[in-house]
C-alpha cells in the first residue's frame, strides 16, 4: 500500500523539503505508533515545497481518504471473488467498515474545509473503530488469515497521522 500511496503522490519533482515543513512532519509522526511510515508517507504526498501545518493537517485527511476509498474497494473485489462462505461473511463485514471508514474521512474533509476542526477530531476518531471490527471478524471466525491485514494496520497507521496532524489546530 505504501507504493500505492508513493504512486499516486502530488510531490513535486526535484523540490526539498522546506525546513519548517519538515519539522512539523517530524512533530505530527513523534506522535504516531509508526514513525517511519508517516514520515514517508506526508513527505510522499507533499504538494508544495512549504506546507504549513492545515495543508498537513489536510493531507493526511486526504491521504486517508483515498486509502479508505481503495480499500473499500478491494474488500468489495474479495467479497465477489470468495466462494467460501465464512471467508465472504467476513469480507462483508470488512467492506461495510470501510464504507463507515470512508464515511468519516469524508465528514472529516467537509468539516475540515469549513474550519470546524473539533467536529473534525470527532470524524477522524470514528473510524478506528470500523478497522478494528474488520481485524476482529477474522479472528473470530477462522483460522485464515485476513487478507486486509496490511491495509488495515495502514488505515488505522494513516488515522493516527490525520488525528495528530489535526491536534495542532485545536484549542
Amino acid at each position: 500500500m505504501v507504493a500505492l500511496l508513493l504512486s499516486s503522490s502530488f510531490f513535486l519533482p526535484g523540490s526539498s523539503v522546506h525546513p519548517e515543513t519538515e519539522r512539523l512532519i517530524q512533530d505530527i509522526c513523534q506522535r504516531v505508533d509508526n514513525f517511519q511510515f508517516c514520515n514517508t508517507t506526508m513527505n510522499a504526498n507533499l504538494r508544495a515545497y512549504d506546507e504549513g501545518i492545515e495543508d498537513l493537517a489536510h493531507l493526511a485527511i486526504l491521504v486517508a481518504l483515498d486509502s479508505a476509498t481503495r480499500t473499500k474497494g478491494y474488500a468489495e473485489e474479495l467479497t465477489r471473488q470468495a466462494t467460501d462462505k465464512d471467508l465472504k461473511f467476513c469480507l462483508k463485514i470488512c467492506s461495510n467498515s470501510y464504507a463507515a471508514v470512508n464515511d468519516s474521512f469524508t465528514a472529516a474533509k467537509k468539516q475540515f474545509d469549513g474550519r470546524d476542526f473539533d467536529a473534525v477530531d470527532e470524524s477522524e476518531k470514528k473510524a478506528a473503530q470500523p478497522i478494528k471490527d474488520c481485524d476482529f471478524m477474522f479472528l473470530r471466525t477462522s483460522t485464515r488469515e485476513n487478507p486486509l491485514l496490511e491495509r488495515n494496520r495502514q488505515m488505522s497507521d494513516l488515522t493516527q497521522i490525520a488525528l495528530s496532524a489535526l491536534q495542532n489546530l485545536l484549542p
